[in-house]
């Protein structure tokens, strides 16, 4: 997919990062970061990022 959206010279592509919309509710999510390293990895030129992406689930500090 991210290869043909290269081909397409598309400019840059985006995945989201723990969002849930009704429509995705029951298909399967990868993670934002492993999705963008996989893409990055098959790609040369096209840029990449997330729509969203929550600091709070990733906080290095425990309570």
């Amino acid at each position: 997919m991210w290869r043909r959206a290269e081909e397409f010279e598309f400019h840059a592509a985006y995945t989201y990062d723990r969002l849930s919309w009704r429509s995705f509710r029951d298909e399967p999510w990868f993670g934002a970061v492993p999705t963008l390293t996989a893409a990055a990895a098959a790609t040369e030129r096209i840029r990449l990022g997330t729509l969203v992406t929550s600091v709070n689930p990733r906080s290095p500090i425990t309570a």
